[in-house]
């Protein structure tokens, strides 16, 4: 009996290291009360949520077409958060104390005790637009130069650009003048089963609209019953904040305007995105000046 009890206590010790040894130490075996705290913050992920608000629309659309753009008119637009002060509802309220051994001035001082005000403030952070901050630029020449190309009229442009009439493109372009960096311009493309003939743009950058008017729009018919329209615009100072938000955004929803209220909307791929960044980066490092 004693040999059979020591050969079990032999076989348990013999177990329990192994046991130990085949747990796995990581996160996803915590229970999740216990894990870290996942930050939610990240306005990147808030485009999922973007997305699927168009993919909801296109769903309501009578008469799907097999087109890039949305043509849903449904009325989208921001509310710019401003930090609000709220006053605790557990402040506290004190009554006069007057007691009859109290001097003047003793009962001065609790007077202004009483009168001062403790209640705790809070003050939401408020999620702002981005606007233009004249910071250094971190890549070099080298780094941007795989990703920019020159076309045929002399354009430095993202080389992911289809410049022609039957793509539908947004980019940042400049030209050299004089062996110096030109104008940085906006440039859009259209092309459609359905004219629009757009007169507005806005750029729904991490929630924020940001309005632009092209001057002179060109329009056309393509073949196979499509129609063209394109833009090309100098981009003023006054337009330095969309520059910049666009060049730093993490989420980008575009909607053209037609002068009849038609509105076409589609979200910006993230290689889009880049092309904006670097093309400003580059345009920076030649020279160029908004």
């Amino acid at each position: 009996m004693m040999k059979r009890y020591i050969i079990l206590v032999l076989v348990a010790l013999m177990v329990a290291p192994m046991a130990l040894a085949t747990g796995v130490h990581d996160d996803d075996d915590k229970d999740p009360s216990i894990k870290p705290g996942i930050r939610r913050l990240h306005p990147e992920r808030e485009r999922a949520k973007a997305i699927k608000k168009l993919r909801e629309q296109m769903s309501r659309k009578a008469e799907p077409k097999d087109d890039p753009w949305d043509t849903s008119d449904e009325v989208w637009g921001t509310v710019d958060v401003e930090p609000v002060a709220v006053a605790d509802s557990g402040a506290v309220v004190g009554h006069r104390l007057n007691h009859t051994s109290k001097t003047a001035v003793e009962q001065a001082a609790v007077d202004d005790l009483i009168s001062t005000d403790y209640s705790i403030k809070e003050y939401g952070m408020g999620i702002r637009r981005m606007t233009w901050h004249d910071e250094p630029v971190t890549r070099t020449i080298d780094d941007l130069i795989p990703f920019i190309t020159v076309d045929d009229n002399g354009d430095c442009l993202s080389k992911y650009v289809k410049r022609d009439k039957t793509s539908n493109e947004v980019y940042f372009a400049f030209s050299f003048e004089d062996s110096v960096a030109g104008p940085l311009r906006l440039c859009v493309q259209y092309c459609a089963d359905d004219p629009l003939h757009y007169d507005q743009l806005t750029f729904n950058v991490d929630g924020f609209d940001y309005m632009f008017y092209p001057a002179e729009p060109q329009y056309g018919e393509a073949d196979g019953g499509l129609y063209w329209e394109m833009s090309d615009d100098v981009l003023r100072p006054a337009y330095k904040d969309l520059v910049y938000a666009l060049a730093h955004s993490h989420w980008v929803i575009f909607k053209l305007t037609g002068s009849s209220g038609i509105s076409h909307v589609k979200m910006l791929t993230d290689g889009q995105r880049d092309d904006f960044a670097n093309t400003l980066a580059l345009y920076r490092l030649l020279g160029g000046i908004i």
